[in-house]
């Protein structure tokens, strides 16, 4: 999601998100501490996603790997209702 975004924000002339943290980034150009945290949390969110998306979906794992991909945030909560909150029979059994 926050690909998308910056992407879309640049296309019609906004500034894109990743621009609007100046605290992030040093004074010589430079990530910070700050910059080098969020990246990473955002890497474990996606791979995460990803590692569930083809784990629980064996016939389709392409697909559901493409969209865990570009919609990690999404994914990942519709998962956690699914599996925990409705309870589907025999939904992604292998995992947690």
């Amino acid at each position: 999601m926050i690909i998308l975004n910056c992407a879309f924000n640049k296309k019609i002339g906004k500034k894109p998100i990743y621009e609007t943290f100046d605290n992030f980034i040093g004074q010589d150009g430079t990530r910070g501490l700050g910059g080098l945290l969020i990246s990473l949390f955002l890497i474990f969110i996606v791979v995460l996603a990803i590692i569930i998306a083809v784990r629980c979906n064996p016939n389709n794992q392409f697909v559901y790997a493409l969209i865990a991909f570009l919609f990690s945030e999404i994914y990942l909560i519709q998962f956690f209702i699914r599996k925990y909150i409705i309870q589907e029979k025999n939904y992604c059994s292998g995992i947690f």
